[in-house]
């Protein structure tokens, strides 16, 4: 019996996971596995705010926003590390404010925040200023910096989850599709 404890407790220790795969992952901008590997590890680090950065980085730039969560609420320990928080969770936010103003119609014209450069966080500040058209349920936006790209927001429900479908066109042409809810 002892045997198969230490068996299993060297196969365990050989594939774990460390604060130095995080950072692999990420420099080689594997954000997905980033993302992945520090939700697995953060909460025995959760005083590492360069970890804790990374995590939150990772999944923003896999569009996997709803993981920020986390990390950004444990970055409270230097300035550099409050202002990603700040970064972190305007982003989710606004995504939680439009998500609700698309499903419930909630008025989010009234809301202000600082400007990311995170494309829902984009959206989000068009759609509250009425920059869009509507065709149907689909919403429809210009990038104010490229007239060749576009954007289009409409609602799914399967299985009584409402989930947004964010899909960026180049000349009209679908190049991205982000799914959240």
């Amino acid at each position: 019996m002892k045997y198969i404890v230490l068996i299993i407790c060297i196969l365990s220790y050989s594939v774990a996971i460390t604060k130095g795969d995080v950072y692999k992952a990420y420099k080689n901008k594997n954000y997905k596995q980033a993302c992945t590997d520090a939700a697995k590890i953060y909460l025995y680090n959760k005083k590492d705010e360069t970890l804790l950065s990374v995590f939150a980085n990772s999944c923003l730039k896999v569009d996997n926003i709803n993981r920020m969560a986390f990390p950004a609420m444990l970055l409270v320990r230097s300035s550099a590390a409050r202002s990603n928080s700040i970064y972190f969770l305007t982003i989710l936010y606004q995504k939680k404010l439009l998500y609700k103003s698309l499903i419930d119609g909630y008025d989010v014209s009234k809301f202000k925040f600082p400007t990311t450069n995170y494309i829902l966080s984009k959206i989000f500040v068009m759609y509250a200023d009425k920059m869009y058209t509507k065709s149907g349920s689909t919403y429809i936006f210009k990038d104010n910096k490229n007239k060749n790209i576009s954007y289009k927001l409409n609602i799914s429900n399967a299985k009584g989850v409402y989930k947004m479908i964010l899909r960026t066109f180049k000349n009209g042409i679908i190049i991205k599709t982000r799914i959240y809810w």
